[in-house]
């Protein structure tokens, strides 16, 4: 058996995640493995609550700051949001537009929970 196939599915994906966060914005490895670990948790926690998220836009480069979750999305989509499917972008529900978003992985700045 190989190895690669008793690692955790989502530890794949944070590599990858962190190659994609190096080849994009030329960060560095820590800094593109801190992110990577934000995302995931960001990711998480939306499932069943509020975030509030920074990032910058990938068109245009401004900054963004939204209020965010995936607590719709099984309903809107009728399945579960797979973290382990994300590939460029995280999709989200913007709260205060009322409508589906994605920030790109590389242009993530920071999130914090919104209680």
């Amino acid at each position: 058996m190989k190895k690669r196939k008793l690692e955790p599915i989502m530890e794949n994906v944070k590599r990858r995640w962190t190659r994609q966060i190096v080849q994009e914005k030329g960060y560095t490895q820590t800094t593109a493995v801190w992110m990577a670990e934000r995302i995931e948790a960001l990711i998480d926690w939306m499932q069943h609550g509020y975030a509030v998220i920074a990032y910058r836009r990938a068109i245009d480069g401004e900054f963004q700051f939204v209020k965010a979750t995936l607590i719709y999305y099984r309903y809107d989509f009728k399945r579960e949001y797979e973290a382990s499917k994300v590939q460029e972008a995280v999709m989200y529900w913007d709260v205060e537009e009322a409508m589906w978003k994605r920030f790109r992985l590389e242009n993530f700045l920071e999130w914090k929970k919104c209680i």
